[in-house]
């Protein structure tokens, strides 16, 4: 059993919610949301095509409501979020991460995939204008494989990618969803997104973990990658640096995951949980606050009873990755370049430490803010 049983247990927060995002962005290296754009204009964070309900699904879609009717369900908007101190302080300070994924909308509302990528993504930059924001503290994606063409096109602000295999914007199920999805998974390889993606700019790519885990990548065509022997050696000549953001992340595999410099959009966001299920110590913060030698040998030597209170002193006491030291900030991103095998040279790995995390640093991401809450 790998939950410590506290004073309290943690109320998970709603997904999406504000007090979700601020917890992830507290706990985590970050955070990813799920953005739509309102009937009005208006940016809001929520994941489904539309609102619960009974009857016809079109007046439900989130881009047929208003703002105000959305926050009567409870929506969170974008501008709520972004005005808030405590969460645009961590969000500026080039130690965490945002990751906002871009829904796009049911067929029935009846928009251009074009024209709404490019108002949402017009929105943000002019939402976020004067921010100062670091390069890479904020990463765009979506399942439309018109995101960078578009992100092209108006000279978009932030760095973008797109997910994949991709899931279509539409259906009651997730397993029809996920069914759809299998042609794409089946036909391409980690190698040939990594070089397609390079070649259209993008500095990252996210993907479904079948995609390096489980009997699921076997069924693929082209060269198999993995998290362990020649198969994470294929990755990393693949990757050359790229970051790679998988989702989801089991707390067995975290170890696996984080080694192989793969970044997890996780939904493990309970704080009570400190250990994982082999016994080893769960650290949430591997990018944004990572552990020094000594840390580490003290967390990997301590019982159950007393890991607790170490892991919550070890989060008073070590700096955050803005905090450190330009020597410590490049020993981590040289050593993560040599074994992941990165393009270029160490000092161009290490030209840019203002402007936050290397991409091909792995990071814990958390899902939805604190996880997600219902459904898939």
């Amino acid at each position: 059993m790998f939950w410590k049983i506290g004073s309290h247990m943690w109320s998970q927060p709603a997904e999406n919610s504000l007090d979700a995002l601020k917890h992830g962005m507290e706990f985590s290296d970050g955070i990813e949301f799920d953005l739509r754009m309102s009937a009005d204009g208006e940016l809001v964070i929520f994941h489904d095509e539309f609102v619960p309900g009974s009857g016809s699904i079109k007046p439900r879609c989130i881009e047929n409501m208003y703002t105000d009717e959305l926050q009567k369900h409870g929506v969170l908007t974008f501008n709520k979020l972004v005005n808030d101190k405590d969460f645009l302080e961590k969000w500026k300070s080039g130690s965490k991460t945002v990751d906002i994924e871009i829904k796009m909308p049911h067929p029935t509302v009846g928009k251009n995939d074009d024209d709404y990528l490019e108002s949402v993504m017009e929105r943000i930059s002019s939402m976020t204008n004067g921010f100062e924001l670091p390069s890479r503290s904020t990463i765009v994606s979506s399942f439309s494989p018109r995101l960078c063409v578009v992100s092209k096109s108006i000279e978009f602000d932030f760095a973008v990618t797109q997910l994949v295999p991709k899931i279509r914007p539409w259906g009651r199920y997730w397993r029809v969803k996920r069914a759809f999805a299998i042609p794409q998974f089946v036909m391409t390889s980690v190698p040939y997104i990594a070089k397609t993606f390079r070649s259209e700019g993008m500095s990252s790519i996210g993907m479904a973990l079948e995609y390096l885990k489980g009997w699921e990548k076997y069924t693929r065509f082209g060269p198999k990658v993995g998290l362990e022997g020649k198969g994470l050696e294929k990755l990393h000549k693949s990757l050359r640096g790229m970051g790679v953001f998988v989702w989801p992340g089991p707390l067995e595999l975290e170890d696996s995951l984080i080694n192989a410099g793969v970044s997890i959009v996780s939904d493990n966001m309970n704080p009570d949980v400190v250990t994982k299920p082999d016994g080893s110590y769960r650290w949430p913060r591997p990018a944004s606050q990572p552990l020094d030698e000594e840390w580490e040998n003290r967390l990997r030597s301590s019982t159950l009873l007393e890991r607790s209170d170490l892991i919550k002193e070890a989060g008073d006491s070590l700096p955050s990755w803005a905090e450190l030291g330009s020597k410590r900030k490049t020993d981590i991103i040289t050593d993560q370049g040599r074994r992941m095998l990165w393009e270029g040279s160490e000092e161009s790995w290490n030209r840019d430490h203002e402007n936050g995390i290397p991409w091909g640093s792995p990071r814990i991401i958390g899902h939805r803010g604190a996880g997600k809450s219902h459904g898939w």
